[in-house]
C-alpha cells in the first residue's frame, strides 16, 4: 500500500510523515555536523597554542561534506517531489472544476 503524504502549502513534508530511513538520514546529518563543530571548538580551546590540528580539520571536512550531502540531497528530492505532486493535484482540480 502506498503512503500518501500530507504536504503543506509550500510542498514540504512534515517530520511525522517521513519514513524511518529519512528520519535516520536527517538525524545522522545533524549529528555529524554538530560533532564536527564540537570537535573543532574542543581542539582549538583544549590545545595550549589555540591551533586546530590537521586530523581534526580532515574530520571536520569529511563530516561537513557528508552531513551536507545527506541534508541537501534528501531535501532537494523531497521538495521536487512535493512540487510535482502539487502541480499534478492542481491540474486535476482545474480539470474537475471545468
Amino acid at each position: 500500500m502506498k503512503k500518501s503524504f500530507d504536504f503543506d502549502k509550500d510542498g514540504h513534508i512534515g517530520w511525522k510523515e517521513l519514513d524511518f530511513r529519512d528520519k535516520v538520514a536527517y538525524t545522522m546529518a545533524i549529528i555529524l555536523i554538530a560533532s564536527g563543530i564540537l570537535m573543532a571548538f574542543l581542539c582549538f580551546f583544549l590545545t595550549g597554542d589555540y591551533n586546530v590540528t590537521d586530523g581534526v580539520l580532515f574530520y571536520c571536512s569529511e563530516v561537513f561534506v557528508t552531513g551536507g550531502a545527506l541534508l541537501g540531497i534528501a531535501t532537494y528530492v523531497k521538495s521536487k517531489f512535493g512540487e510535482i505532486s502539487n502541480y499534478i493535484n492542481n491540474k486535476f482540480k482545474e480539470n474537475e472544476d471545468n
